[in-house]
């Protein structure tokens, strides 16, 4: 019979072994780009019967952290996903992970879409975040986000997706009366309560009502608004998904199995994305595959 040693050394052997192919995989996996097409149905329910009978084609990204030096390949992916039809494309924020990828900005916007393209800023546009934050952080929330002194140069990253195509919406609405659309967009921290009920009264009653936010929390408001859809990601699905487990981390208020995906809550429907990248230094993914969406919008 082989010895106790003979046994642990094995174990060990094979331990380290599914580690490194489980690593070696995330690593690969980061640069899988997909498209998830994904139907849904809002009822109007008395409020945005301006829309009712009306079907929009939505793309959905999220969270791309571009790099100072980013991949030919998601570069691509950007260029090929947006070069396509859609009535509206939306942004929900961590775009640009240093101040010089905004080099990269005409990437991000290959054809305007028939009612525009929108986005928000999240917390990644809005600081630089040390590895020690990164991981500290999440553990003590004090430590999460760096001081006034490390904000970035939010004019210039504003700036450049307007060059590119973006309408940046700061904790504000646009009103597209046409189409009877209202698009509110919630940047990186959020806003109180009170606040968004402000900006979402501003909506015509009529008007099928879109909002884009970066952290799911406090999803309760956007329905407490009137809010139909809306849209966000800072989750990254996890980033890591165990069989059996889901999600490893959400770095938001939701439960495991909601870190990504449709989450009903109130009349709202909420999509959160997996997005399509990672802090640089972490970008890898385990069973969580970088997704646009294209979502499928029915008004009933």
């Amino acid at each position: 019979m082989p010895s106790i040693k003979k046994i642990l050394g094995l174990s060990l052997l094979g331990t380290a072994a599914i580690g490194v192919g489980s690593y070696v995989k995330a690593r690969r996996e980061a640069f899988q780009f997909k498209k998830e097409v994904v139907p849904v149905e809002i009822k109007t329910n008395g409020t945005g019967g301006g829309s009712k009978g009306k079907t929009l084609r939505i793309l959905h990204l999220s969270d791309l952290h571009v790099a100072r030096n980013e991949s030919s390949s998601k570069l691509s992916f950007l260029q090929e996903i947006t070069d396509d039809e859609y009535d509206l494309v939306f942004l929900t924020g961590d775009i640009f992970e240093h101040d010089e990828s905004v080099l990269y900005s005409p990437y991000l916007l290959s054809r305007k879409p028939r009612l525009g393209a929108y986005a928000i800023l999240g917390n990644h546009d809005y600081y630089e975040y040390s590895m020690s934050r990164r991981i500290l952080g999440r553990i003590f929330k004090n430590w999460r986000h760096p001081d006034g002194k490390k904000v970035r140069n939010l004019d210039r990253l504003v700036d450049s997706l307007d060059g590119c195509g973006y309408k940046v919406l700061r904790n504000e609405a646009v009103h597209l009366n046409d189409d009877k659309v209202s698009i509110i967009g919630i940047e990186f921290p959020g806003v109180p309560k009170d606040e968004l009920l402000k900006i979402s009264e501003k909506s015509d009653k009529d008007h099928l009502k879109l909002a884009l936010f970066h952290i799911p929390k406090e999803l309760q408001s956007f329905s407490d608004a009137g809010v139909h859809m809306a849209f966000g990601g800072h989750t990254h699905g996890g980033q890591v998904r165990l069989p059996g487990i889901g999600a490893v981390i959400t770095d938001s208020d939701l439960p495991r199995k909601n870190a990504c995906g449709l989450v009903n809550q109130g009349d709202t429907v909420f999509h959160i994305s997996r997005g399509l990248g990672a802090d640089p230094r972490t970008n890898f993914r385990l069973n969580c595959p970088p997704t646009a969406y294209v979502i499928e919008l029915s008004v009933t």
